[in-house]
């Protein structure tokens, strides 16, 4: 029994110990069951196969003998030369438009002169039906008939003026809300500044790349040229535009750089209506500012606080960004204690003084603009101490209400302190009357009648574009003003200095990178401009917020504010290598501050490339050459590729001298030219309408005379160009000399606006312009490439080809795209009918800027002998699984005398499923003589064709298909960043769009309040007995009620500021001393509270971001991680043999996971074979953009180290004359006109008691 029982145990031990052995043997040869071998002859198969098809399929040899048979030579860019050349033509653009506007200064202000000194009245009545008002041109009845008070006009559609339709020979006046046509000031505007319209005519013709001319009245009207409707059609407007004087362009053109010190009354005094109308008072302030600006908010009750925690004893530059933060924090302000008013002005006294010592800040003017609802006296003591004589600050007060004693003590501080008062009583007037400070600010510079400063607007989202392009109708164009003030020069019987308005013209962005054409550039390179401040004019990657059709419904611009390092992203993940990284940085920040000073210079380092809405990253070093444009606030600056931008392919065709008629080469449909591009065009409108008459062609009167396309255009030119007496116009036209005022006594506006005329007449313009070079150079790639869609073999039939010896794919369309912007295509498959997908060319016109073709070029550096393969992100849900196409692009590099130069690419897009059952063939079979124990076919392993970004190009799950790997199997793609095969790179996005409906300064719980129904009565019986005391006698007044009032200044004594016409130091490092420590020098009371609770953290959302509405929309920094193929690790001791890896540790059983990578050449591709048996877990990894964490806004850490950097100030400051004490306009009240209904009924009951009581 023993025996029986002892056979069992040995039978059972031996079947264990087998079992074991069996298992241990599995695992251990686990790594062998991946055929490692197999992996590189399939990877290898399948790449030959593909390049092989794609070299004879696109004829790319056939292309690049074609170019060395012509004559060719590749040629070095001298960087420097280029950006010389180029710096000049924008000079000279801009020089265009700086001259518009002065000449229309000019004519502004002598009519002005001319009308207002001696015009008739009857002849000011005619002048005074001139005008178009926007509201009423061509308004008609249902009878047809033209309606009352309604003008008509002549108009037609003009491409250039934002496709609206325009007449050329009219300006149109808009209104914004609350300005009155009729009243005396804006009709006398009205009748002078009709005189303007025969010269914004003659702008026009002298420049036809001039857009909108403007005149801005201060009296609150726009006089646009050329005329047109308003609101314009398509527009959801209202007939009332927004207040044009709050815009940039008018106030900062009005007046010098300021630091203003904006104090808010927080006290529990206010009602909560009176401080929501501070509230607003204080943000149209605010809206008002430019980045040349300085700022800060404070509010005040017992102690002093500042809402934004950051800016605490600090003046912050007037960015977009710093206003907007300072807005969110004053909407969660409590009101609370009793207001304690030396505190609030002996801390903005303080700092203001410590920014005009400390060489900080604007180094311009200064002012205090104190809002509260009352105050029991002027705080003479404070403002004598701080302030007098000399009063270096403006002080502008701003009554909330009509409370009459605080009427008359804030009148008295403003009219003591060069500055001015004015009384708020509804959003209307917080609106309208907030200006006056501008013109207040703008008197020295008016007194001088000597310096107009010329102003650039940053640059904002206008209406529609005017190119040629097929999609440029839907596509809005970025623009910039540029401006100048109008001053009234007559001579009154009272000190005055009235600023008149300011004129102005919009520069479209489009117009200015038309002077740096991009074919100079080439390939991959680039070229932006930066101000004064850093901030860019334009960049290829400036996305604007989106403005929420503000500009097309009220034509009020939302201002653009990005700066050059938040745009240029230098490399940060170089190895280990730490001061690799730090000089990365510093070499962007030393360029920056070149290009502010300004300094011409040149550098290099690398710098990270996104493309693809940001799902893909790539390194590339550039080299920068930068320097001045002359006469402007800007820098400019090309960028050019380090390993192939130094060189360009010169192969142009003559086109007179060609033995065939060369729009031969430009025979069908199948081809495009770059829509940006200028080839040759017209330099006006009537030059075209000549062209056209001369050759017999009908014109419609209502439509613009125009190409319908730019291949039309470049057609038309061809064809000019092959007749006799034809002369290329390579050379723009010259802005003739600088400006020069010409204020000599004019006997009358028409005699000099003739003058104008004929001064400008003078210099003919040459009718149209061409590129010669890009025009002969697009001839010759049309010759190069003409022809090849003939004998080409047929794709469609996906059937075995004998003598090549592999299954063809399945070929949609083939196509090249070269160097001059031509695109020429051949559809291989007859497209449905009723397909919503674009064609190829529709979305690929702009070929040079396609992600295929940048990326093309950058593998030629990589792999010459590749193609660059990608399919549509998260295409592998298509309904029909021959919908994906897959694009291949090859980059065309032509050689001559040992240098190289990119002269076009070529690709093709065929069906994915031909693509995938090809590699399923191949990865199926065994290729080596000793056979395989798995391949792709079988259940446990996974194969995966990755690009050079981790997105799955194949996979046995179709619904993987432009996916990215790390979603799919985040473990084995955080094992292939281990091993260096992907690097994991951070991308920073400081353009992100978050919601701004969550405010990170908001607390819990609401304002503590008065009682609103208390508030309300008491707020409207002062009122109330302040309009009834206004009708008393004037014995009985306390203070005048003209609209604008007067200040006896005998008893003060002014002493004569030093006044500097230029900045004596124009480069700006921000202050650095210790703040806290140098304002605690200032305070002579402790009533001061430095600090606010401070905004909450911020939380990071995750998972899919939806952009918000862009009414809530903000300016954030986000984050995601992207991934890059490091092919020399793949390639490493020239082997080409498969990288193998291991999960372990993933499961409880201690099995491993192994998996085999390998390159799959001419390629951006790999070959990844995963073994599935071990049943490990696999997390996610998202590429989704993020919100940082932490502090947002204006308080997070690079936010603060950007309000450090440099910036240039403006060459003038005009903040002083000796005289002007002598003004005695220093503010102005409410009217009865201007009071709420309310008030006005209550105000007639009381007139009317009062009659009955006098009567009785």
């Amino acid at each position: 029994m023993e025996r029986k029982h002892f056979s069992w145990f040995l039978a059972l031990l031996l079947g264990v110990l087998i079992v074991q052995k069996r298992i241990c043997s599995a695992l251990a040869d686990q790594d062998e069951d991946i055929p490692h071998n197999e992996v590189r002859n399939w990877a290898l198969k399948f790449g030959v196969d593909l390049w092989e098809f794609g070299r004879q399929f696109t004829k790319m040899n056939e292309i690049k003998s074609r170019f060395k048979d012509n004559d060719i030579e590749v040629k070095r860019k001298d960087g420097i030369i280029l950006l010389r050349e180029l710096a000049a033509e924008v000079k000279n653009f801009m020089d265009f438009k700086r001259n518009a506007v002065m000449r229309l200064m000019d004519s502004a202000e002598q009519a002005a002169l001319s009308e207002l000194d001696g015009q008739s009245s009857s002849e000011s009545g005619q002048l005074g039906q001139q005008h178009y008002d926007a509201r009423r041109i061509n308004e008609y009845n249902a009878d047809g008939k033209l309606a009352d008070g309604a003008r008509h006009m002549d108009i037609r559609f003009m491409r250039r003026f934002e496709r609206l339709p325009v007449n050329l020979s009219l300006s149109s006046i808009l209104v914004p809300h609350g300005v009155d046509l009729d009243e005396t000031d804006v009709k006398s505007a009205l009748q002078w500044s009709a005189h303007l319209d025969p010269l914004f005519q003659n702008n026009l013709e002298r420049d036809p790349a001039l857009s909108w001319q403007y005149f801005g009245s201060s009296s609150g009207f726009l006089r646009r040229f050329p005329g047109t409707a308003w609101p314009p059609e398509g527009s959801k407007g209202s007939k009332l535009i927004h207040d044009f004087r709050t815009h940039n362009w008018f106030v900062q053109a009005a007046s010098s750089p300021k630091d203003i010190m904006i104090l808010l009354d927080a006290s529990s005094s206010m009602s909560e209506k009176s401080f929501d109308l501070a509230t607003a008072t204080a943000f149209n302030i605010l809206d008002t500012l430019g980045e040349d600006d300085y700022v800060n908010l404070i509010t005040f009750s017992e102690v002093v606080k500042t809402p934004v925690p950051c800016f605490k004893d600090r003046m912050v530059r007037a960015t977009p960004d710093n206003i907007q933060e300072i807005k969110s924090a004053v909407k969660a302000v409590k009101l609370q204690d009793t207001a304690n008013f030396t505190a609030g002005l002996e801390y903005a006294f303080s700092l203001l003084h410590k920014y005009n010592q400390s060489g900080a800040g604007s180094q311009c003017n200064q002012a205090i603009m104190l809002i509260t609802e009352s105050t029991s006296e002027s705080h003479k003591e404070i403002i004598k101490q701080y302030n007098w004589p000399h009063m270096p600050v403006r002080i502008f007060t701003y009554l909330i209400g009509s409370d009459s004693g605080s009427r008359s003590n804030l009148h008295e501080m403003a009219c003591s302190n060069k500055g001015f008062f004015v009384q708020i009583n509804d959003y209307e007037e917080a609106r309208r009357k907030v200006i006056d400070y501008a013109l207040v600010m703008a008197r020295p510079m008016i007194m001088y009648q000597a310096d107009h400063p010329v102003h650039w607007s940053p640059v904002f989202v206008a209406g529609k574009s005017g190119g040629l392009g097929r999609d440029s109708e839907y596509q809005r164009r970025l623009v910039t003003t540029v401006s100048t003030p109008v001053f009234d020069r007559r001579n009154h019987s009272v000190r005055v200095a009235n600023l008149l308005g300011v004129v102005g013209t919009d520069v479209p962005i489009e117009e200015i990178r038309k002077m740096i054409p991009q074919h100079k550039l080439g390939p991959n390179g680039y070229s932006f401009i930066v101000d004064n401040n850093g901030r860019v004019l334009y960049h290829p990657d400036l996305r604007p917020l989106s403005d929420g059709n503000q500009y097309i419904d009220q034509l009020r611009p939302k201002y653009a504010s990005v700066d050059i390092t938040e745009l240029e992203l230098p490399e940060t993940e170089i190895g280990n290598d730490h001061e690799l990284v730090e000089i990365n940085k510093n070499l962007l920040n030393e360029m920056r501050g070149d290009m502010i000073r300004p300094k011409e210079g040149e550098t290099e380092f690398t710098v990270l490339n996104h493309y693809d809405e940001s799902k893909r990253v790539s390194t590339r070093t550039h080299r920068y050459f930068y320097g001045p444009i002359e006469d402007t606030p800007f820098t400019l600056a090309i960028v050019l590729p380090e390993k192939y931008g130094s060189h360009e392919l010169v192969s142009q065709q003559e086109i007179r001298h060609s033995r065939n008629n060369v729009t031969e080469y430009f025979k069908g449909d199948n081809w495009r030219v770059h829509p940006d591009w200028v080839y040759c065009e017209y330099n006006s409108v009537s030059d075209l309408e000549k062209e056209r008459e001369s050759s017999g062609e009908y014109t419609s009167r209502d439509q613009e005379p125009s190409f319908g396309s730019p291949e039309e255009q470049v057609l038309h030119f061809l064809a000019r160009a092959g007749r006799p007496g034809w002369k290329w116009m390579s050379v723009r036209p010259k802005s003739p000399q600088p400006h020069h005022n010409l204020h000599g006594t004019s006997p009358s506006a028409a005699h000099f606006g003739a003058q104008h005329l004929n001064v400008q007449g003078s210099r003919k313009a040459e009718p149209y312009y061409c590129d010669r070079t890009l025009i002969q150079s697009l001839v010759r790639d049309a010759m190069v490439t003409d022809g090849l869609d003939r004998n080409t073999t047929s794709t469609s039939n996906g059937k075995e080809d004998k003598q090549q010896g592999y299954q063809k794919f399945v070929v949609a369309t083939s196509f090249v795209a070269t160097r001059s912007g031509l695109l020429r295509w051949i559809d291989h498959i007859k497209r449905p009918e009723d397909t919503p997908e674009p064609h190829f060319s529709e979305d690929n016109v702009r070929a040079m800027d396609a992600s295929w073709y940048k990326r093309a070029v950058d593998q030629h550096t990589v792999e010459p002998d590749s193609f660059v393969y990608s399919v549509p992100f998260g295409s592998g849900y298509a309904i029909k699984s021959n919908a994906t196409l897959v694009t291949a692009s090859h980059a065309i590099f032509v050689e001559h005398r040992g240098h190289k130069a990119p002269a076009g690419v070529v690709g093709l897009q065929f069906q994915h499923d031909s693509l995938a059952k090809h590699f399923i063939n191949i990865t199926s079979a065994c290729t080596g003589m000793t056979g395989c124990k798995r391949t792709c076919a079988s259940d446990n392993l996974d194969c995966y064709v990755l690009d050079n970004s981790g997105f799955v190009i194949i996979s046995e799950e179709m619904e993987h298909t432009g996916k990215f790997f790390g979603q799919i199997d985040g473990t084995i793609m955080d094992s292939l960043v281990q091993d260096r095969i992907y690097k994991r790179v951070t991308v920073n996005d400081y353009q992100g769009v978050c919601s701004d409906s969550d405010n990170p300064y908001t607390a819990a719980g609401g304002n503590v309040q008065p009682h609103r129904f208390g508030s309300w009565i008491m707020k409207h019986l002062v009122a109330l007995s302040a309009s009834w005391l206004a009708l008393m006698p004037a014995s009985l007044r306390a203070w005048p009620q003209d609209d604008y009032e007067t200040y006896d200044n005998e008893d003060v004594v002014f002493v004569e500021n030093n006044y500097s016409d230029e900045y004596e130091e124009n480069f700006d490092n921000e202050y650095t001393m210790p703040v806290d420590q140098e304002m605690d020098e200032f305070f002579t009371t402790a009533d001061v509270e430095y600090t606010t609770p401070p905004p909450k953290q911020h939380r990071p959302h995750s998972g899919h971001r939806f952009a918000p509405d862009p009414q809530n929309a903000r300016r954030c920094d986000l984050r995601t991680d992207l991934y890059m193929l490091q092919p020399e690790r793949l390639n490493q001791g020239g082997q080409n043999n498969p990288l193998k890896g291991k999960l372990t540790n993933c499961h409880v059983s201690g099995c491993e996971r192994p998996f085999s990578v390998q390159k799959i050449p001419h390629s951006n591709l790999i070959l990844l074979v995963v073994d599935t048996l071990c049943p490990c877990g696999s997390k996610q990894l998202d590429i989704e953009p993020m919100e940082e964490s932490g502090i947002v806004g204006a308080c997070s850490t690079r936010r603060q180290s950007q309000e450090k950097e440099s910036r240039r100030r403006p060459k003038k400051c005009i903040n002083y004359h000796p005289e002007e004490i002598e003004i005695q306009q220093c503010g102005r009240g409410s009217t009865l006109l201007h009071m709420s209904a309310s008030l006005v009924a209550a105000h007639l009951l009381m007139v009317s008691v009062t009659f009955v009581l006098a009567n009785a």
